[in-house]
Parts: structure tokens; sequence; C-alpha cells
């Protein structure tokens, strides 16, 4: 199965577009696919400020994570440019989450937004929610499939959902689409999703 890395970055108040920058040239330079997104709309409104969120693809086994990990451990000056960003942030945080289901992209392939929705699934009920999950796509057809992916690290028992879109209107048909097939999901999961908003300001081909 393939892997992706996502660092979450939260910035000092009035260093956003600072910290943005930085992430670009810090993405740019890891020679890996992916992109940056900036939030729409905060998913928790106690928080400060939303995070900006860098993904780096590109891992077609743990064994390419090890190797990107490895590599950065042995680079001072990667060091120093991780620590340079770190210190536009108030909080810093990544995952690396292994993808069961890729995500469906637009033919030309320059969606606007994304969608993350994060959900937790009961003791011992993640391969039955994975399971619903990926009949949905089934389901809904081409052109409304979601990515699928798990964390490594982290509640044992989440999963995420990815699903790009040209527009705010287009994500919001895609969630309806996909609604009317949730079916056993909201059996299977410990608490209410979380739903994360972002727009692309930057991608990486690689």
């Amino acid at each position: 199965m393939p892997y992706v890395m996502n660092f979450i970055r939260v910035p000092k108040a009035g260093k956003a577009f600072e910290l943005l920058e930085a992430m670009k040239k810090s993405h740019s330079a890891s020679g890996k696919q992916g992109g940056i997104t900036v939030p729409i709309s905060g998913a928790v409104p106690t928080n400060s400020r939303p995070g900006l969120i860098s993904l780096v693809r590109g891992f077609g086994t743990l064994d390419d994570v090890d190797d990107f990990q490895n590599a950065f451990l042995s680079n001072s000056d990667a060091q120093k440019s991780q620590m340079s960003i770190e210190e536009l942030c108030d909080k810093n945080s990544y995952s690396v989450s292994e993808i069961l289901a890729n995500t469906e992209q637009s033919e030309d392939s320059e969606d606007n937004v994304v969608s993350r929705l994060v959900m937790v699934a009961k003791p011992g009920k993640t391969p039955d929610l994975i399971k619903e999950l990926m009949a949905i796509n089934e389901k809904v057809g081409t052109g409304f499939k979601s990515g699928i992916s798990r964390p490594i690290a982290g509640p044992i028992g989440a999963v995420r959902v990815t699903t790009l879109g040209t527009s705010l209107r287009d994500l919001e048909n895609k969630r309806t689409e996909t609604v009317k097939h949730v079916g056993k999901i909201p059996d299977l999961i410990s608490s209410s999703p979380v739903r994360h908003l972002g727009r692309i300001v930057y991608r990486n081909k690689g």
C-alpha cells in the first residue's frame, strides 16, 4: 500500500503568509509530489488559528518512509530549514497514513478545494467501517469517489475520507450524493466525524 505524510502547522499571530511561503519552499525542496492547503473554515472554533496542511506523497512502501526520514535526520541543512519553519508556528504536528483508496481527481487535476472527514471507529469495528466506506465509493460512481486512508499512529480506529472538488459547491454536491449511501456507518463510529475544509494554494507534481 502507498503512504503519505501530512504536516499540520498552526502559525503564530501575523505569521500565516510568511509561514505559507516557507512551507512552499520546503515542499519544493523535498522533490516529492503533493500540495499545501489553507483553511476555508476552522474545524475547531476554539483554536486561535486553524492550521496550514502540507501533504507529501510518493511513498510506495514503509521502507520509502524510512528512507525519507533517515535522509532528513542526516541532513543538517534540511533540519535547519525545518527549525526555521517551526519558529513561525504555535503548533506543529505530522502524521504518516496508509492509503486504502486513492482520491479521484477531475480530468484536468486542477481541483481547488479539499474536504477531509475524520472519523473514529468503535473498538473492533475498524475493518467494518473501512468496508462500508469502500462500498460507498462503488455506489457513487465516477466523479464522486473519495480517498480513504488511516494513520499508522494515533487513535487505532481513526479513518480519513478525502474528497477533492473544483469549488465549494462541487464539494457540497459530492457530499450530498455520498450521504445517500451512509448505510451502517453511524453505528460503526464512536463519535461525530470532524470535517476539515481547505483551499489548495500550492501543488508539486514532482
